[in-house]
């Protein structure tokens, strides 16, 4: 996976759109995995914002989306639509608003980082199917980064996990935060000195989805 990143500004930001995966559901904020990523990275050259909300759906953050990314970010890491998933809601409405949402970010010449998330395996095998499978179509069709499951050592995990066993603790946050720097790193998208990985202006932004 290639990805080039444009600097806006400086220092460059980095903005996390989600839900309450991302916002750090019944933590302090510095407890949640963008505070923690800042940490690991530093302040010098990215600054990273933590845009998510508790409940978010695709629907409300695509309502919400033209306030939230004021001033406009370099890069936007978005998990969204796990609430989407727990309500049973369609598929394809799902997918819609999601697409809706990258393509509103990418008409204002934001990066979009996208990250995948699953459901409890109390839904049907087909839905939940239906369901990952949004992700990979949706980085796909806009050529644009993917971290397939953001909760990947996480999800299922006792002592990582509110006693909910849906949102992660403290610790779990840690890993979430290990894994995303480390996701960034090897997908390109931030270098070993803690920049984003530019190329020239005329250039497209560029991905590969590694199981193409």
């Amino acid at each position: 996976m290639v990805s080039a990143i444009f600097a806006h500004a400086t220092p460059s930001t980095l903005m996390f759109l989600g839900d309450s995966l991302t916002a750090g559901y019944q933590l302090p904020i510095q407890h949640a995995f963008p505070a923690i990523l800042q940490e690991r990275i530093g302040t010098q050259n990215i600054q990273i914002i933590n845009a998510g909300v508790s409940g978010d759906t695709s629907y409300t953050l695509l309502n919400r989306l033209e306030f939230t990314i004021q001033p406009t970010p370099n890069a936007v890491f978005l998990c969204i639509g796990a609430n989407d998933g727990l309500r049973g809601h369609p598929i394809s409405t799902i997918q819609t608003t999601i697409d809706a949402i990258i393509q509103q970010l990418k008409k204002k010449e934001i990066t979009v980082i996208l990250a995948g998330i699953s459901l409890p395996k109390n839904y049907t095998n087909d839905y939940i199917d239906a369901f990952d499978a949004i992700f990979p179509t949706l980085a796909k069709k806009h050529n644009i980064p993917l971290m397939p499951f953001l909760l990947n050592d996480v999800a299922g995990v006792p002592s990582l996990n509110l006693s909910d066993r849906i949102h992660p603790n403290a610790s779990g946050h840690q890993i979430i935060a290990k894994n995303v720097e480390a996701f960034l790193r090897s997908a390109h998208i931030i270098s070993s000195k803690n920049t984003f990985i530019e190329d020239n202006k005329s250039d497209i932004i560029r991905a590969h989805d590694s199981t193409d």
